[in-house]
């Protein structure tokens, strides 16, 4: 049975992206490389998906000795990347100018080196984490079509990640990780069971948004409305699998998601989006309360799925103090958990600690209450602009949902800065990209859900020079 359900499983997997690449012919090639460095991010390794052990993606400690066949992969997908992008002529000064935080964060992480245990290695990861997120998302954005790109990257990482999840989970060893004690957890295609269900809850999100855009175009072309019996079936199959998952963050932050892209009316005006923006910062400083009033959120934990010490994470939280390391400054980007501190916290707790299990700890712990300054400066920036576009285009109703559930799901999780596929979608999100920024500003006929409607003619021939404009070809101008 395994061997034809292995090969009906890359049958379908190949019939996929033969049919989405058909639909979406505008894509170019280039694409490609985002979509492959997204499903690594996803799922595992290159060396993990040829059988080697990869300490870096089972855990987030530091691991000196890393794996040639991952860096060699990273450092090739980074080049071809740059190179990409310096034909298109992208205009890196633009970009950094209007990413100001974003700049300055990773600025701050890179000097952060200098005082890291393992300086080299802190250098690498950084250089690492920028490369593969903010050169490599230049490739999608950068598209003659960016938002058709963005939509082709993610439902194709779709196609294959969830149909090969639900063979290995059904049919293959690779997909469960067993305990001590005999209870088996599902992972999947991914390597441990909170990133199965970040995989899950990403590659959902978007195949309910490409769902959306395909049907606002058909409604625009005066096409009927069909629901494509593919997106139910990856739909299906990745609930199942979530719920098999067991994440409860990541069923959760599915749920605020939801909520937020499929809002209308006054709940999708600027004043309820600053309510959940302005809840979503406070967060942090509410969990820290739980410690002192475990009795008043008990009912809400509960519901959540979680109890009091959060799964075990408050164990681990107790242990980090501002005499954990210098308060200032941290430990130096991703070296905590590598270095002296890290394994004092394991011999303590008599049990390995990959992470704090909270991102916001990981980046004080990465770089002291600067870091956290500086982080916070990122989320505010981007939230205040996602925020001030949600009526020029429904694009942003996305970056804003994955902004907000990027912020609840560190709580209990950590990808702040860490190379995943989660901080990859929330640079995404979070990235002021200009050449996208004006076609946006620039396609008439793109009124968001909730929005009051606009005096626009819908006649294609009357905004047609517009589109041509924003999306015709570019090979000789300049994206900035």
């Amino acid at each position: 049975m395994a061997p034809v359900a292995y090969l009906f499983c890359w049958a379908f997997i190949a019939f996929l992206l033969v049919r989405d690449s058909r639909r979406r012919a505008s894509v170019s090639a280039a694409t490609w490389i985002p979509t492959l460095v997204l499903f690594v991010l996803a799922t595992r390794s290159p060396s993990e998906w040829l059988g080697q052990r990869s300490w870096v993606t089972t855990g987030m400690a530091n691991d000196r000795a890393g794996n040639m066949i991952d860096q060699v992969f990273f450092a090739s997908m980074i080049a071809t990347s740059f190179f990409i992008a310096w034909l298109r002529r992208v205009k890196w000064s633009k970009v950094f100018g209007a990413n100001v935080a974003i700049m300055l964060f990773y600025g701050y992480f890179v000097a952060s080196s200098l005082w890291s245990t393992y300086q080299l290695d802190s250098l690498i990861r950084v250089t690492k984490d920028f490369g593969a997120t903010i050169v490599v998302i230049s490739v999608i954005l950068s598209e003659k079509k960016p938002l058709e790109a963005v939509r082709a990257v993610y439902i194709r990482c779709a196609c294959v990640a969830i149909p090969l999840s639900a063979y290995l989970v059904r049919f293959s060893p690779l997909g469960k990780q067993y305990a001590r004690n005999g209870d088996v957890t599902y992972i999947g295609a991914a390597v441990q069971k909170n990133s199965f269900g970040e995989m899950l809850l990403l590659f959902m999100i978007f195949l309910v948004w490409d769902h959306l855009e395909a049907r606002s175009a058909a409604h625009a072309k005066r096409l009927p409305n069909k629901v494509r019996w593919d997106f139910l079936v990856l739909l299906v199959m990745g609930a199942w699998l979530l719920n098999l998952s067991g994440s409860q963050t990541s069923t959760v932050s599915l749920l605020i998601a939801l909520a937020l892209m499929l809002r209308t009316g006054w709940l999708a005006s600027q004043r309820v989006s600053r309510l959940v923006f302005v809840v979503a910062l406070s967060l942090p400083i509410l969990l820290l309360c739980t410690q002192e009033f475990a009795s008043v959120f008990t009912p809400l934990l509960t519901i959540l799925g979680r109890d009091a010490t959060f799964t075990g994470r408050t164990d681990i939280w107790h242990h980090i103090t501002f005499g954990t390391v210098n308060p200032v400054i941290g430990a130096g980007y991703w070296s905590f958990w590598g270095g002296p501190g890290g394994r004092a916290i394991s011999i303590a707790m008599k049990t390995g600690v990959p992470n704090a299990h909270d991102g916001y700890l990981d980046i004080f712990l990465d770089g002291g209450l600067i870091g956290l300054f500086l982080l916070s400066c990122v989320l505010i920036a981007s939230g205040r602009r996602l925020i001030k576009n949600l009526q020029v285009h429904r694009y942003y109703y996305l970056c804003f949902a994955f902004l907000i559930i990027a912020m609840v799901h560190n709580l209990t999780e950590s990808s702040f800065a860490r190379l995943s596929a989660l901080w990859f979608t929330t640079l995404l999100a979070m990235m002021d990209f200009p050449s996208l920024r004006d076609k946006l500003r620039s396609t008439p006929g793109r009124e968001p859900a909730g929005a009051k409607s606009r005096a626009i003619s819908l006649d294609p021939a009357e905004f047609q020079p517009a589109v041509d404009k924003a999306f015709g070809v570019r090979s000789r101008q300049e994206i900035v």
